[in-house]
C-alpha cells in the first residue's frame, strides 16, 4: 500500500513542477515558437515527468538507464523497436479495416494526395510516433513500472501504470484569454479545470482502449525486460493515426457511431475489443515467461 501511495504523490508532483515550469519555458521559447500557453503546460509536463520519474526510481536506488528500460545492445533495441513497430502497424490497421467496413471512416477527397505530400505525410508521422512512444515509455512502462514493479510485482505494476497513463491522456488545459496576464501561478490555477473530463461517463470507452493498451505495454515490457517493444509498438499505433487523421474523415450518423469515442475519431469500444484481443493473445502466449 505505501509504494503504490508514494508512486500516486510522485505522478502529482509531476504534474505540479509542470504547472510551474511552463512560465520560464514559455520565456525561454516564445521567441522560436510562439505556442498557446496550454502547449507549454504540456511539454513542460513531460519534462517534468521525465526528471520526476527519475528522482522516483532513486528512491529506490534504481536510478540507471536499465531500470528506465534501456538494458539492450543498441542493435538488439532497434531489432525490438522494428517488430514492435510492425506489431503496432498490425493492431492499427485491423482497426482502421473496421472503421471502414463499418462506414465510420471514408476516405477525405479534399487531401493532396501527390507523391510528395504522402512521403512527407509518412516521414512527419514517423517522427512524432517515435518522439512520443520514447518520452511516453520511458515514463510509464521505464521509471514507473520498475519502481512498481519492485515494490509490489508484475500485476499490480501493470494496473497502475496502465491506469495512469490511460488517465493523463484526459487532463485538457484550455486555451486562456489572449489578454491574460502569464505568471508562475497561472499552470497551477488551470489546473483543476484540466481535470474536468473525470467525471464524465462519456470517456470511458476511449479511457478503456488506453487502458488495456498501456496492459499490453506492460506485458511487452515484462516480456523482454526493455521498452524497445513497447517504443516500436507504440510509435506505429500513433503513426497511423496520424495518418489516418490526415488521409480520413469520420462520419456521424450512422449505426454504429457509437462504437467509436465522442472525444476520438478512432479509439472506442472497436479499437478496445481489437486490442484487448490481441492483449489476451500475447499474454497466453508469455504467461509462462513473466516472473
Amino acid at each position: 500500500m505505501r509504494a503504490i501511495i508514494v508512486f500516486c504523490l510522485f505522478i502529482v508532483l509531476a504534474f505540479i513542477v509542470g504547472a510551474v515550469l511552463a512560465y520560464p519555458l514559455k520565456l525561454l521559447l516564445d521567441p522560436v515558437l510562439e505556442l498557446a500557453f496550454r502547449k507549454y503546460l504540456t511539454y513542460a509536463t513531460l519534462i517534468s515527468g521525465l526528471v520526476i520519474s527519475g528522482i522516483y526510481l532513486q528512491l529506490y536506488n534504481l536510478l540507471s538507464f536499465k531500470a528506465f528500460g534501456y538494458n539492450e545492445k543498441f542493435i538488439t533495441f532497434l531489432k525490438g523497436m522494428f517488430n514492435g513497430f510492425v506489431y503496432g502497424l498490425s493492431i492499427m490497421l485491423l482497426i482502421e479495416i473496421v472503421l471502414f467496413l463499418l462506414g465510420i471512416h471514408e476516405i477525405d477527397t479534399t487531401r493532396n494526395y501527390s507523391i510528395d505530400s504522402i512521403l512527407l505525410l509518412i516521414t512527419k508521422a514517423i517522427i512524432v510516433g517515435v518522439l512520443i512512444a520514447t518520452i511516453e515509455e520511458s515514463i510509464f512502462r521505464g521509471a514507473l513500472f520498475t519502481g512498481l514493479y519492485k515494490e509490489t510485482g508484475a500485476v499490480i505494476a501493470t494496473f497502475f501504470s496502465s491506469l495512469v497513463y490511460a488517465a493523463v491522456h484526459f487532463i485538457r488545459y484550455r486555451d486562456i484569454p489572449a489578454d491574460s496576464e502569464i505568471g508562475w501561478t497561472t499552470g497551477l490555477t488551470m489546473m483543476p479545470e484540466a481535470f474536468r473530463r473525470f467525471h464524465e461517463w462519456s470517456i470511458i470507452d476511449y479511457f478503456s482502449t488506453l487502458f488495456i493498451f498501456g496492459v499490453l505495454l506492460a506485458l511487452l515490457r515484462l516480456k523482454h525486460k526493455s521498452i524497445s517493444a513497447c517504443i516500436g509498438v507504440h510509435a506505429g499505433i500513433v503513426m497511423l493515426i496520424k495518418i489516418s487523421d490526415y488521409t480520413t474523415n469520420r462520419t456521424y450518423g450512422g449505426t454504429y457511431d457509437y462504437l467509436v469515442s465522442q472525444y476520438n475519431s478512432t479509439f472506442g469500444w472497436i479499437s478496445f475489443i481489437i486490442i484487448f484481443l490481441f492483449t489476451i493473445f500475447y499474454f497466453v502466449k508469455i504467461q509462462k515467461k513473466i516472473k
